[in-house]
């Protein structure tokens, strides 16, 4: 498997023609997730909703994702929108899930230091990435736990469970 860059990877699809045609644009691409879908290594991305209001921003429920080979991202393998889903009957898409910033942030001062931190945590995905053809835990994997528990907004967490909960709790310890 080539290199693979996921920041880059997801900004490439967030400017693709399908997303630009099916996922309202309103939307923002959240921390994504990767798993083996028979022989091949995927990423899921979801997508959420954020407003401003007030001092601050309102982020709402995980609303809909798509999944696609590493590398492939011209072969959609799913999309899903969650409140069509009985699993997902449950959650509000009025209210929001939560706000930004979080409480593990607080030390977060600008949003070029919050950017920084995205940028690292993406680094490590990259990093894990690489590691699994050898089938073994990356360098940096107590490092990408940490910086992704920090990073986690803690309203969105069930949600990304829901979607892949062996991935998210193992990477994300909230």
């Amino acid at each position: 498997m080539e290199k693979i860059d996921t920041y880059s990877l997801i900004s490439a699809f967030n400017r693709d023609e399908f997303r630009r045609r099916v996922i309202p644009q309103e939307l923002a691409s959240s921390w994504p997730c990767i798993q083996k879908i028979g022989r091949a290594l995927c990423i899921t991305i979801p997508y959420y909703a954020q407003r401003p209001e007030q001092n601050r921003i309102a982020l709402y429920p995980l609303y809909c994702s798509v999944t696609f080979p590493l590398g492939n991202q011209n072969r959609l393998l799913d999309f899903t929108i969650y409140p069509h889903h009985k699993e997902w009957r449950d959650i509000d898409y009025s209210k929001p899930a939560g706000y930004f910033k979080h409480k593990a942030l607080e030390d977060v001062k600008t949003r070029g230091e919050y950017q920084t931190l995205c940028r690292q945590l993406y680094g490590y995905y990259d990093q894990m990435i690489a590691a699994i053809p050898e089938k073994k835990p990356f360098a940096q994997e107590e490092e990408m736990i940490a910086l992704f528990s920090k990073l986690m907004e803690p309203g969105h967490y069930g949600q990304y469970q829901r979607i892949n909960k062996k991935f998210y709790s193992y990477f994300c310890q909230l």
